[in-house]
């Protein structure tokens, strides 16, 4: 064989070579960005919990879309998460400040008190911090609530009837508030989920006649709606604030109302959801 034609044949052998070596290169990177997906929105807007006036039989049943094995290992009978994600009890991010406004033009007189004493007591048993952003002539109902995680709204208080809002539309006259929220997340498509809740509303039933404080009052009423607020639901235990019926003879929250705020609040842990 001639000297060129060894030549030849060494240098076809050496870029079959390179061309291998490249390809093999290549395979961990592809692989990587094949496993690294870009991380999806997740979200979820709570069901409606309708809060009943003492003696009155609750006219629907509440559900939750949530496991059953996973319930029964994040409550008790004194207490209950509105939603849980992976097990765990969807919440605000303790962290940071809850701003929140107020609707009381239709509401009683000294209302907002009512719910500064309320907020207060909440964040206080919470470890939250709660910042009052003023008074507003918006509505409290379902659209006020963001359907993007980039909008952010204080959570808003205040009272309205079944002609305003669509939270308090053909509801029995038992009904004394309600409550929804909304949360969102990321899911990394790796079995790595994270949610905080993001926003919430208050519609206080101003056709009820209660006194500002006491049992059957505007002050427990508010008390068991920011409960809500924080991702409480109703518990099976009758003899808490967070019953679905108001308990006709407490005023305040409690033992169990008070051990799930605690598991919802700053105790628990920032919730710091990526890109928030």
């Amino acid at each position: 064989m001639s000297l060129t034609r060894l030549r030849s044949l060494a240098l076809a052998a050496a870029a079959l070579t390179t061309v291998g070596v490249a390809a093999v290169g290549a395979t961990p990177a592809l692989a990587a960005s094949a496993a690294s997906p870009a991380p999806r929105v997740i979200s979820q807007l709570s069901a409606e919990h309708p809060l009943w006036l003492p003696k009155r039989k609750p006219a629907v049943i509440t559900t939750t879309t949530a496991p059953q094995a996973a319930l029964l290992s994040t409550t008790s009978s004194q207490y209950k998460f509105s939603s849980l994600l992976d097990g765990q009890p969807v919440r605000w991010n303790p962290c940071t400040a809850i701003h929140w406004t107020s609707n009381t033009a239709r509401g009683p007189v000294g209302g907002l008190d009512v719910l500064k004493a309320g907020v207060a007591k909440i964040a206080a048993q919470t470890g939250t911090t709660w910042v009052y952003d003023g008074a507003t002539a918006t509505v409290p109902s379902t659209s006020y609530l963001p359907k993007t995680p980039t909008t952010n709204r204080p959570v808003l208080l205040g009272w309205a009837d079944g002609a305003t809002s669509d939270l308090l539309a053909g509801k029995p006259a038992g009904v004394l508030g309600m409550t929804r929220t909304v949360w969102f997340g990321t899911d990394d498509g790796q079995g790595t989920r994270i949610a905080a809740t993001r926003a919430a509303t208050v519609a206080l039933d101003r056709t009820d006649r209660l006194p500002l404080r006491g049992a059957v009052s505007w002050s427990a009423t508010v008390l068991h709606e920011l409960g809500h607020v924080m991702g409480l639901d109703h518990p099976s235990d009758s003899r808490q604030l967070m019953a679905s019926t108001l308990p006709a003879n407490v005023t305040d929250l409690q033992a169990g109302d008070r051990a799930g705020l605690t598991r919802v609040g700053r105790s628990a842990g920032c919730v710091n959801v990526p890109g928030a």
